[in-house]
């Protein structure tokens, strides 16, 4: 494997381009070693391989069927993390905890309603419609200062 660096004032910040012929393990391992170096993107996978997804165009993450999945407006991709995992590397000042199976980006929220029975409907960019479980509800009030 070759290594370049290039120095250039216009970049401000760095950016890392892999040219290859074909996806192998070693770069899928470098890609995820390096979305877990910095938590402004995370390493996902899709049916081409292993993606970089930059952390604010994620929408929602959420775990189903055993698997966890990570969706943007692009698509839905696979994550090799656990939730807890997740809910550690994001930055919670952009993403909250609003069940035990999902976490979501608060800047993708539309909106929300609170019904009277104390549970909150909330409505993600893309018309992706979820429900954050009276668990996490008082957690999301005062996010929100509701």
């Amino acid at each position: 494997m070759k290594f370049e660096v290039s120095i250039d004032p216009a970049y401000k910040e760095p950016k890392v381009i892999i040219l290859t012929d074909k996806m192998t393990d070693e770069i899928s391992d470098l890609m995820r070693r390096l979305s877990e170096t910095y938590t402004d993107a995370l390493a996902v996978f899709s049916d081409r391989g292993v993606e970089i997804v930059e952390c604010k165009n994620i929408i929602r993450i959420y775990a189903e069927k055993q698997k966890v999945f990570l969706q943007t407006a692009s698509g839905i991709y696979t994550v090799r993390s656990r939730l807890y995992e997740l809910e550690e590397k994001l930055n919670n000042q952009f993403f909250v905890r609003i069940s035990n199976s999902e976490i979501v980006n608060m800047k993708m929220i539309t909106n929300m309603d609170i019904s009277m029975t104390g549970t909150i409907g909330v409505l993600l960019r893309g018309n992706i419609r979820t429900y954050a479980s009276r668990r996490y509800v008082s957690k999301i009030k005062k996010l929100f200062v509701i």
